[in-house]
């Protein structure tokens, strides 16, 4: 088992290749100097044809919802399906990789929304207990699913959705992602917006893998490798003023997991998961702040202390119409 301890040190290292980007004023700038296939990748017509047929299948199969839609409709029916904080196997389960703490308090219900909120302090409450160890700027909130995903031949096949609203912008790391319960990488990254500044924000759907896959997409970061497709937001998909959905569609191919992604209702990208069969996944929802978000790295960042740039009012990140179904075989 790797420790909570040693997640989070690897998780410092796959910030990295972000944090030139944002230290010069702008994701897009990092962003633009990753190969050219890791900056976009559109579904394979293959792609299409495995949906269309799994679609189909899915009548005549044991399909199970294990996350309804309705699980932000009241507290009663979050508490089933829902945790607040990080999952138990971070240990500190208030705090990550960023400068926010995660309190119950910011948490909160209302019309079927759940909205999490950050919320700029006078001073630091103290220090994150995980790398890179940031001086703890904001309260903020984060929930995880109480059940754990794993893709295997019982439970070959999942489809995880949700519509999100989110402020961006420097400082600001919401994200809805699957990283792994005992061992990282594997994580997936649903929606990510990491710090962005500009006219539209640009969501990141990643794959991290220990080892290589083999595409010709994939870069490799501090020893792991990730597969990185960014969607650039417009006026009309722009997540600061609606929902919009999010989704990946996951499912067994051998010792390995496939991965198609969904952005707006479009099928915008498919990856490998490498040899992910099997390892079971916690799934989060979390509004982040600080640290990476900000263009910092450590403590010999200029602009550490304060953990600026940054919002210095609240945060918003809200979610509906969360939904995780599955493939039962017998």
């Amino acid at each position: 088992m790797v420790t909570s301890e040693n997640n989070s040190e690897q998780g410092i290292s796959r910030r990295r290749l972000l944090t030139s980007a944002l230290a010069v004023g702008g994701l897009s700038v990092g962003l633009a100097g990753l190969p050219a296939g890791a900056q976009a990748a559109s579904p394979s017509a293959g792609s299409a044809t495995r949906r269309a047929a799994r679609a189909a299948a899915r009548g005549a199969e044991t399909w199970e919802n294990i996350i309804e839609k309705t699980s932000f409709n009241s507290w009663t029916a979050f508490d089933q399906v829902w945790a607040r904080n990080y999952p138990s196997t971070f240990g500190d389960v208030t705090t990550h990789n960023g400068a926010a703490k995660m309190l119950d308090s910011q948490v909160s219900l209302s019309g079927g929304v759940l909205t999490l909120t950050a919320t700029r302090l006078s001073q630091p409450a103290g220090t994150s207990s995980h790398p890179p160890k940031a001086p703890l700027w904001w309260n903020s909130g984060a929930i995880h699913a109480k059940q754990q995903i794993v893709i295997n031949d019982q439970f070959p096949e999942y489809d995880i959705e949700g519509e999100f609203r989110t402020d961006t912008g420097p400082g600001i790391w919401p994200a809805f992602w699957l990283t792994g319960v005992d061992v990282w990488p594997p994580e997936t990254d649903i929606l990510e917006y990491v710090g962005q500044d500009g006219a539209y924000p640009q969501n990141l759907f990643n794959t991290w893998n220990a080892t290589s896959t083999g595409d010709d997409r994939e870069f490799e970061d501090s020893g792991n490798y990730v597969t990185r497709t960014t969607e650039q937001t417009t006026a009309e998909t722009d997540p600061r003023s609606k929902f919009i959905k999010y989704r990946v569609w996951m499912y067994k191919d051998g010792n390995d997991v496939r991965l198609e992604y969904s952005f707006g209702g479009n099928w915008v990208a498919d990856h490998l998961g490498k040899g992910w069969a099997g390892i079971p996944m916690w799934l989060i929802i979390n509004l982040q702040m600080g640290t990476y978000a900000s263009g910092l790295d450590d403590e010999s960042s200029p602009g550490w202390a304060d953990q600026l740039p940054g919002p210095t009012g609240n945060t918003y990140f809200r979610a509906q119409n969360v939904w995780v179904g599955r493939t039962r075989a017998y």
